[in-house]
C-alpha cells in the first residue's frame, strides 16, 4: 500500500463511541434542562490518546492473514503530484486553446484522480477533544465515556477481514473480498443515483 502518512497523527472514533454518545444526547434532551443541550453540536472521539497511522498500519501487518507490505512515498514528491493532477483534470475547463488539448486527452482513471492539492489539507495532523463531552450534565456536557479504543476497533476490523478471507487462498480462482473505501462508495451511489434519475425520466 502506497502512503505518505505514516508520521501523521490523527483522532479516530469508533461507531460504537458514536452511538453511546447519542444516547447520552438523547437521554439529555428529555430532561427538563433540555435547554443546556438542545441545538449543541458536540466532538466525540475514542477514549485514548490519537494513533498515528503508523500505528494503524502495523496493527495491520502484525494480525493480518495475507500479507500487507508499505510502500513509503516522500510528501513533497507526492504534493508536487497533486498539482500535476490538478492542472491535467483542469485542461477541459481553461480558455481556448487550452480547453481543446483537455478534450483531446483522455480522464484520469482510478483512485490517481482524487489526488488534489486539497487532500493534503486533511492528511494533516488532527487532533480533536472530548473535554466538552465528558463534562456532567450540570456542567453542560454529556457525561460521556467511550468504550472502545481506536487500537481496539482497528484489531476488531482485522479480525472481521481474516474470518472474511479465511477460506480464500492465493491459489488461482480465489477472490478475495473488495475493500470499498468511503470515495469509492460514494461514487457507486452517485453512478446508481443518476441511473435512477434516467430511468425515472424515461418512464
Amino acid at each position: 500500500m502506497p502512503t505518505w502518512v505514516p508520521h501523521i497523527v490523527q483522532s479516530f472514533v469508533h461507531g460504537a463511541n458514536v452511538a453511546i454518545a447519542h444516547l447520552h444526547h438523547e437521554a439529555a434532551l428529555v430532561r427538563p434542562s433540555a435547554s443546556k443541550h438542545s441545538g449543541r453540536p458536540f466532538v466525540v472521539t475514542d477514549p485514548n490518546p490519537p494513533i498515528s497511522y503508523g500505528d494503524l498500519y502495523s496493527a495491520i501487518k502484525v494480525l493480518s492473514h495475507h500479507s500487507f507490505s508499505i510502500l513509503y512515498l516522500p510528501p513533497v514528491f507526492m504534493l508536487l503530484l497533486s498539482h500535476i493532477v490538478e492542472i491535467y483534470s483542469g485542461l477541459p475547463f481553461l480558455p481556448f486553446p487550452l480547453s481543446i488539448l483537455g478534450k483531446l486527452l483522455p480522464p484520469l482513471q482510478g483512485d490517481v484522480r482524487h489526488l488534489g492539492p486539497g487532500l493534503f489539507s486533511i492528511t494533516t495532523h488532527l487532533i480533536a477533544s472530548n473535554a466538552d463531552v465528558s463534562k456532567p450534565l450540570s456542567e453542560g456536557g454529556l457525561g460521556y465515556k467511550g468504550v472502545m479504543t481506536t487500537l481496539e476497533g482497528i484489531v476488531l476490523e482485522v479480525l472481521e477481514w481474516n474470518r472474511e478471507h479465511e477460506h480464500l487462498g492465493d491459489g488461482e480462482g480465489k477472490i478475495r473480498k473488495a475493500y470499498t473505501t468511503s470515495v469509492s462508495l460514494a461514487e457507486k451511489i452517485q453512478k446508481l443515483g443518476a441511473v435512477g434519475h434516467q430511468v425515472a425520466t424515461t418512464t
